[in-house]
């Protein structure tokens, strides 16, 4: 199944906002809004959070520089610029040092590249995964492969002319999860573990996909999306289904996510992903310590609710003090 991400905004050129980012922030505008008069919320990280570096950390390189354009999506001359544009945030650990949130990017001619990196330790400094996903934006195909290197091997369909939606895109030959590709480091070797470390993609079969209509807003596909929005904080994501305005669910549907909408649900939660050290693990609820609260309405959609009055259902509720 196809899957959407939402994110800070890094992965696209400043001062571009899509269409449907905009459409996802005026939905949830009256949920923010009651939740900022009743209830003070801790904002996502701004850009004054992010440090910037004068290079990206040595695992982050080998990280990089290890992919093979093909795969990643990233010509080689992108990757080693991205090295010298990177920003982070140290995001704590209960037990060890804390494990990093990167974004990088490159600008060339035309031509846009753009990678979020979270490290996520495990036992073993040999376990740690790093959770990379990549963004490009392209004027032409030509100026891409002006880009590639002699020793850069691409087929012929890593750079296509979408007639449909009027723009170059590439077509990377990995094979994310949830947006997501997940790499462990062996030296100097990256190795691909996505299929070890994510679930599967939920399914939603046909006919409830129809009576739902659940809809991707692109337009182009349906599928589950994942709100990455608590990832500067907490390792754990939220997957969620958008349910077009020909669906939608009664409120006390099980799967049903309000998020301070008043009536139909159009928002079908899906689980959350939490990182257990090895592998991300499928959870129906968190404790809130793992789902934070924020006023992020347009690149968090999934979760706004931290009213009294419209609890998010998926989260558990504290333990009562002894």
């Amino acid at each position: 199944m196809t899957t959407a991400s939402r994110t800070h905004g890094w992965h696209r050129r400043a001062g571009v906002l899509p269409v449907a980012a905009l459409l996802m922030a005026a939905a949830l505008w009256p949920a923010l809004a009651a939740a900022q008069d009743e209830q003070p919320q801790d904002e996502p990280p701004g850009d004054e959070q992010w440090t910037p570096l004068e290079r990206a950390p040595d695992d982050i390189q080998r990280l990089l520089l290890g992919l093979k354009t093909a795969d990643s999506g990233l010509p080689l001359a992108a990757r080693r610029g991205m090295l010298q544009r990177a920003e982070a945030i140290d995001v704590p650990r209960a037990d060890g040092s804390p494990d990093r949130y990167l974004r990088l990017r490159h600008e060339a001619d035309g031509l846009y590249f753009s990678a979020t990196v979270r490290t996520l330790a495990g036992a073993r400094p040999q376990d740690t995964v790093y959770l990379l996903q990549t963004g490009s934006e392209i004027d032409g195909c030509p100026g891409l492969k002006a880009l590639l290197g002699r020793g850069e091997r691409v087929g012929r369909t890593f750079c296509v002319f979408d007639e449909e939606q009027g723009a170059a895109r590439i077509q990377a030959g990995a094979a994310p999860r949830f947006g997501f590709t997940a790499y462990r480091l062996d030296g100097q070797r990256v190795h691909d573990v996505t299929r070890r470390v994510l679930p599967e993609d939920p399914l939603l079969r046909a006919p409830d996909r129809a009576r739902y209509a659940v809809h991707d807003e692109t337009g182009a596909h349906a599928g589950v999306s994942v709100d990455m929005s608590r990832l500067s904080e907490v390792p754990v994501l939220r997957l969620y289904v958008e349910l077009g305005d020909g669906g939608g669910l009664p409120r006390d549907h099980p799967r049903a996510f309000s998020a301070g909408y008043p009536g139909a649900v159009h928002i079908a939660h899906f689980g959350f992903l939490v990182w257990n050290g090895q592998r991300f693990d499928l959870r129906d609820t968190v404790p809130r310590a793992l789902w934070p609260c924020t006023n992020d309405a347009a690149f968090s959609p999934s979760g706004q609710s931290c009213l009294d009055r419209d609890p998010d259902p998926f989260i558990a509720p504290a333990s009562p003090a002894p």
